[in-house]
């Protein structure tokens, strides 16, 4: 449900007003929260929630978690915080005991997590350690428009800083495998971006691209199809390659939401499960009035389906 204080639960009523083909979705989250929301917003609209384990079919099934009563839309809080952590947790709990397949995120306010002292950044971050791995990648991605991320949330003037050959081996190793076991792509290609502006212009205009040059080059001695680094200023405009990998957050995010804002999903690589997550935040300057777009939780919904179904099929080979 991500932060009650936000737009999750008016995303969650107007994405599953009907079944899901093929699936059962559980809604994660506080149902006095969707009740709310649902007599402010939706007063003449029925929403068919069955309690968790009852449904049958294609029910929409909801675990609700009890951990806030009530909220003021579009002010979130350490309340919210708290409550947006409980979701986490409880859908991590279904996961680990097989009752579901794979956990789609609505957006989580960072600030509010803090306050309530969890430990983490946001999903990404929790989801990872409990998830046992440290080495993992988000991917924004419109249909097959892909861009992996070397850097994430760090401030611009600390990226060049974070910017070695290790790093971003690691990034087009895992973009790569990915695209294999969780989009089913024999032979993935990908291209890389470089850092500073026409990717160095041969150490004219920053170093830091040697780095990249470096990974990318061990990345090929291994096996993968994959080239840079390029100029991100022009490398966007012919979608040639399976998936780019930028070096920082807006070089990645631009292009991908440029293209298709409404249908940008967030996908974590590298993780031992499937997680999707809608491609913008919580909208709290939103919150409440009934306006908030359903699309990118119903692609993020519909892309888990898809990766489910290759992990799937890989398994069973």
């Amino acid at each position: 449900m991500g932060d009650p204080a936000g737009i999750g639960g008016e995303l969650l009523l107007k994405a599953f007003q009907g079944p899901f083909k093929k699936t059962r979705p559980v809604i994660v989250g506080d149902l006095s929260v969707l009740e709310m929301l649902a007599g402010r917003l939706f007063k003449h609209m029925r929403f068919p929630l069955k309690p968790f384990g009852e449904g049958t079919g294609n029910d929409i099934e909801i675990l609700d978690v009890g951990a806030i009563k009530s909220v003021r839309f579009g002010i979130s809080d350490g309340r919210c915080g708290e409550a947006s952590y409980r979701y986490i947790m409880a859908g991590l709990r279904l996961l680990v005991s097989g009752d579901v397949s794979g956990i789609v995120t609505c957006p989580i306010n960072k600030k509010s997590i803090q306050a309530a002292g969890v430990p983490f950044m946001g999903h990404t971050e929790l989801l990872a350690h409990y998830g046992g791995v440290t080495d993992y990648v988000m991917m924004m991605a419109a249909r097959a428009f892909r861009v992996s991320l070397v850097t994430i949330h760090v401030p611009l003037r600390e990226v060049p800083l974070l910017i070695d050959s290790e790093r971003v081996f690691r990034c087009i190793a895992i973009t790569a495998r990915s695209l294999k076991v969780d989009f089913g792509i024999v032979a993935p290609r990908l291209k890389v971006c470089g850092l500073n502006p026409h990717a160095g212009e041969q150490g004219a205009i920053g170093t830091e691209e040697a780095a990249v040059a470096e990974a990318v080059q061990r990345a090929r001695d291994g096996g993968i199809d994959v080239e840079g680094p390029f100029s991100a200023d022009s490398l966007f405009h012919k979608m040639d390659c399976d998936a780019y990998v930028a070096m920082y957050h807006d070089q990645g995010l631009i292009p991908v939401k440029t293209l298709s804002f409404e249908r940008t999903v967030n996908i974590t690589l590298g993780l031992p499960f499937v997680r999707t997550s809608v491609g913008h935040g919580t909208g709290l300057d939103i919150a409440g009035k009934g306006v908030a777009d359903p699309t990118s939780l119903i692609e993020a919904y519909r892309t888990a389906q898809a990766m489910i179904r290759v992990r799937s099929g890989i398994r069973g080979q």
